[in-house]
């Protein structure tokens, strides 16, 4: 009988093994919903990347993602072993005020999770992060330069890794890049953090993106830039709690945080969506979570809208302008917002634009195809540095 049951057990693991080895070849999924992140996916098997490594890596990291129930395996393992670190740690934590706290990898301050600082001076892949910031307002000048028939505006995002918090200093890394920007004052705006408390009643406290009040600030000031005196949607109400989540900052062996998620209700005008070149029912989750009907885990891709390669947003308003949002994740929740206000908006990650459309992204070319007559750069100092948000690279 043993016998039977051993190879009844080793027949299951073998069947998933096969499954997941099947799933991780011929259909591998896209996103891990757990991390908020692409899924790995194997590489194309070269010669140099089988001699390099590359090719074995990829397969190793495709397997650690796509094989059925990884994101399960995970998230139990991470949270059961997380629980017994963090109750060793509980009595210590409260003598550590005001000081950044390293607890095998996970960076606290005043028992929040936080990123580390980021100077000018921090080294990037052999470039200076000033150094990343000096391109990437080379890069937009060109194209202010090139389109002056567009209305541009950028929108900065400051946050953790722009002040330290123990010192109580920022790293000037916003006045540094906009200050470069060849554009009017009027049409350059920012979200300032000038202290540790400010951050908190901004960000949500296990995610690295912005909370409901800090995306509604964000929203309201880059509508100011884009439509100056057009009057804001305002909230139905003080924020609701929708319910608990687990953040991006909080996933791993020694983050066991979660928070009440918040979110504002809105009387948004009727839009129609499409994603990836694809009609959607809509762009995120936003009404269904709010009415206690969100089908998947809390996350805030989940609820605002995901990092997709490009989402349109239609009111069906001829009269009114197109806009185009080049940004990141922190845009995901103003995306609708900012809708709100124009005919036609076209929200495009640029990091994504090509895997998901399959064709690169070429900024001439889009604008007048569409139309758009402004121009939304927004996001915050991590992407501002990085080659995924640079105008056709």
């Amino acid at each position: 009988m043993k016998k039977i049951a051993d190879a009844l057990f080793v027949g299951v693991i073998l069947m998933i093994l096969t499954a997941g080895l099947a799933r991780t070849v011929f259909s591998p999924k896209d996103v891990n919903t757990y991390e908020n992140r692409y899924a790995n996916k194997i590489a194309p098997l070269t010669a140099k990347g089988w001699l390099d490594g590359s090719f074995q890596d990829s397969v190793d990291k495709a397997l650690s993602d796509q094989v059925q129930l990884s994101e399960v395996y995970k998230r139990t393992y991470y949270n059961t072993a997380s629980r017994f670190l963090w109750t060793a740690a509980a009595p210590i934590l409260p003598q550590l005020q005001d000081r950044y706290v390293n607890a095998a990898g996970t960076l606290l301050f005043n028992g929040n999770l936080v990123y580390p600082p980021r100077p000018l001076s921090q080294d990037m892949d052999g470039e200076t992060a000033a150094e990343r910031l000096d391109g990437m307002a080379d890069n937009f000048n060109q194209y202010f330069a090139a389109h002056p028939e567009i209305d541009f505006c950028v929108y900065y995002i400051e946050r953790d890794i722009d002040l330290d918090f123990e010192a109580g200093q920022g790293m000037r890394a916003r006045e540094y890049f906009l200050n470069q920007l060849e554009l009017p004052p009027d049409r350059v705006g920012y979200l300032p953090v000038d202290s540790f408390e400010e951050f908190q009643s901004l960000f949500l406290q296990t995610d690295h993106h912005w909370n409901c009040r800090g995306s509604y600030r964000g929203y309201t000031q880059a509508l100011e830039l884009l439509l100056p005196g057009e009057p804001p949607l305002e909230p139905l109400g003080e924020p609701v709690e929708v319910g608990t989540m687990y953040g991006s900052r909080s996933l791993g062996l020694t983050s066991n945080f979660s928070e009440p998620f918040y979110a504002y209700r809105f009387d948004f005008p009727e839009m129609t969506a499409q994603r990836n070149g694809v009609p959607a029912a809509g762009y995120g989750k936003q009404a269904a979570f709010l009415a206690g009907q969100g089908d998947e885990r809390l996350t805030y891709g989940a609820f605002y809208g995901p990092d997709d390669g490009e989402a349109v947003l239609s009111t069906n308003r001829p009269e009114r302008e197109n806009l185009l949002i080049l940004g990141e994740s922190y845009d995901n929740a103003v995306i609708q917002l900012l809708a709100s206000h124009f005919n036609n908006t076209y929200a495009v990650d640029l990091r994504y634009y090509q895997p998901y459309l399959g064709e690169d992204f070429r900024f001439s070319d889009y604008v007048e195809q569409r139309g758009i007559t402004k121009v939304l750069l927004i996001g915050c100092m991590s992407y501002f540095c990085t080659d995924g948000g640079a105008l056709e690279g």
